[in-house]
């Protein structure tokens, strides 16, 4: 078989099973609303199919398909009781989903502005908290750092990408241009400071305003190779401070 002819099939397989895939995410969708299952069993079948689809994907290129999983995972992460807001959403990422595998989304769409378009996790009970079309991207290899931190960025209204490591953070930040990006000072193989000195190096993303965030003080040596435009984020208590210095600084409202 020649190697087009492989790649077709490779590709029309993909397709195949994963709009089989996105139609179970929409019948368990219906399923959770209508009460025909328990809304936690509905969402853990929902993330083993969103799981499900990642792998298909994998070996795969279509980039705005990844853009929407990463999405979708980040929204249901740490849901087990979807509202009907959160119901409704569940069925846009669906509606999303189909129109990138029958190719009514267009592969050529920005990645950038696909990326906003996508439904993000909010502070709904938080009626006075305003909803911000603002992207935060933000790097935390700790997890429960991360859920902190994340929780306290979307209450101020903020949508919010987390990302463990430095490469995906970079990859990420290319490619969605996001309008603030918040790094743990200290990750795996690359630090903050390297992510810092990445995006303030490359004409993509130069102009994204950048913060470290750290338990380090400001005057320490592991930090003296930060870009001098870079805002400094306490891990301690005065971590809301910072935040709403650098937010003022950045002029992100």
């Amino acid at each position: 078989m020649a190697r087009d002819d492989y790649g077709a099939q490779v590709e029309a397989e993909f397709l195949e099973e994963a709009q089989d895939t996105t139609s179970e995410l929409e019948v368990t969708v219906g399923n959770i609303r209508s009460g025909a299952i328990p809304a936690v069993e509905g969402t853990q079948r929902i993330r083993t199919l969103v799981a499900r689809l990642n792998m298909l994907g994998a070996a795969t290129d279509f980039p705005l398909l990844d853009l929407a999983l990463r999405r979708f995972r980040d929204y249901i992460a740490d849901l087990d009781q979807p509202t009907e807001f959160n119901l409704d959403d569940y069925g846009t990422f669906v509606d999303v989903l189909r129109g990138l595998l029958s190719g009514e989304i267009e592969s050529s769409t920005d990645n950038a502005e696909f990326f906003r378009s996508l439904p993000t996790r909010r502070p709904f009970d938080l009626a006075d908290v305003a909803h911000l079309n603002v992207e935060i991207l933000l790097i935390e290899p700790q997890r429960s750092s991360a859920a902190i931190i994340g929780r306290e960025l979307q209450n101020c209204g903020y949508k919010v990408t987390t990302v463990r490591t430095a490469m995906e953070a970079l990859e990420l930040a290319v490619r969605t241009r996001p309008d603030l990006v918040i790094s743990s000072a200290v990750l795996d193989v690359l630090s903050g400071i390297d992510v810092g000195c990445a995006l303030a190096a490359m004409p993509a993303t130069e102009g994204i305003p950048f913060c470290i965030l750290t338990s380090f003080e400001r005057n320490n040596a592991f930090l003296a190779r930060l870009p001098a435009s870079a805002a400094y984020l306490s891990k301690g208590g005065s971590f809301g401070a910072d935040l709403a210095e650098a937010l003022r600084r950045f002029r992100i409202t």
